[in-house]
């Protein structure tokens, strides 16, 4: 039989859940996530379980109900640390520029099929086409095919460091180099710039490892947290 879980109570845009899953992450605790409803009118669920509508609701492995982010910390606070919560801190603070730019509302974007990055006919054009611009106030480079917006790279930049964040290219192209493209053109800008690059984006660190002359640009601090983990 499985080790009875923690239980989550929560809805993921809820900044006090997000809080909790993420002293959860840096204590190695294994949790079942139960969403909520939106509206705490309609958790009659949840009130029943706990006395009340508001999250997050946390129920132990023993069955003890702890209701708000304060019981819940107190709770955890007791809770021997995983062997890992320091690595896991470190990239909480890594990733702060991510949080900032926003890359999970622009995942969900593209979950959603919001649709920004829709296509005309794609052509059967070779990523070498394509032009790479940078703009900054929007914290990102585009990626242009006839002057159409086929993909985007986000970043975050504080003065001599760049955070790539997250890269978005339209399904349509995908698998035809333009993603590499855009990665190629951002990387040599950094560079030409003078700019430490942290590759928060998987994309962008998955193209420097198969690219290894640009691993020189990666910041010092960054490279070291990830050699080290």
């Amino acid at each position: 039989m499985a080790d009875s879980l923690v239980t989550l109570y929560q809805a993921e845009w809820c900044p006090f859940s997000s809080a909790v899953r993420e002293v959860l992450t840096e204590l190695g605790i294994d949790a079942v996530i139960r969403q909520v409803e939106p509206w705490p009118q309609q958790r009659e669920r949840l009130r029943e379980l706990a006395g009340t509508d508001q999250i997050p609701v946390m129920q132990t492995e023993d069955g003890r109900i702890l209701r708000g982010t304060r019981e819940i910390f107190a709770h955890l606070r007791e809770r021997e640390p995983w062997r890992f919560a320091a690595a896991h801190r470190r990239r909480f603070a890594d990733h702060r520029d991510a949080r900032e730019s926003d890359a999970a509302g622009k995942l969900l974007e593209y979950f959603r099929d919001a649709g920004e990055l829709e296509s005309r006919e794609p052509r059967e054009a070779p990523a070498g086409e394509a032009t790479v611009v940078n703009v900054p106030e929007a914290h990102r480079y585009e990626l242009l095919l006839d002057g159409e917006r086929i993909g985007e790279l986000a970043y975050r930049q504080r003065k001599d460091r760049i955070a790539f964040t997250h890269t978005n290219v339209n399904p349509a192209y995908e698998g035809r180099g333009f993603g590499s493209r855009l990665a190629e053109a951002a990387l040599a800008e950094a560079r030409r710039q003078g700019l430490a690059v942290v590759p928060l984006c998987p994309f962008i660190a998955w193209y420097i490892e198969q690219h290894p002359e640009h691993e020189d640009l990666v910041a010092a601090d960054y490279a070291g947290r990830r050699d080290a983990s």
